[in-house]
């Protein structure tokens, strides 16, 4: 059945990429442990808040991951002990507790970062540019579809 195999394909996949041996590298600087998925994860998306000006919630960490508050807090707790994340009372309403990514948890997301780069350029230069092109909006459509079909089920 097309169905089965499409779900044969989709896991397959999806456990290729969050795989932790994908995400943790051998060596990074300082000698600090790497970073396994979730936490790169959650350190790419405080990355990107940071470059655009604005510091994100743990509550904002579960919505745009989908991970549960409880792994999200231990995710947190985690990266706090490794030096890579401070929590700090949000000036503008002290009932938000923002976090920001530092110094230290920046090069580590950006070792672990340049280790998927890595994969992804092997992946891309192995399909062609052609294949990959192709391929980004059928991605986006599918995680699409995904997004909604689960939000209905």
């Amino acid at each position: 059945m097309l169905e089965e195999e499409l779900l044969s394909v989709w896991l397959r996949l999806t456990s290729v990429i969050d795989n932790q041996r994908l995400a943790v590298s051998q060596t990074v600087p300082g000698g600090k442990a790497p970073l396994p998925f979730n936490e790169a994860m959650v350190c790419g998306l405080l990355v990107r808040a940071q470059e655009q000006g604005h510091c994100l919630t743990a509550s904002d960490l579960c919505r745009q991951t989908r991970i549960l508050k409880s792994q999200m807090n231990a995710i947190l707790r985690v990266l706090e002990q490794k030096g890579a994340v401070s929590r700090q009372r949000s000036r503008q309403d002290r009932r938000l507790v923002e976090l920001r990514l530092l110094p230290e948890g920046l090069a580590c997301y950006e070792e672990t970062h340049r280790r998927v780069l890595a994969v992804a350029d092997a992946l891309a230069e192995e399909l062609g540019e052609d294949a990959v092109r192709t391929l980004l909006p059928l991605l986006r459509r599918v995680a699409d579809i995904f997004d909604k079909t689960c939000q209905e089920v």
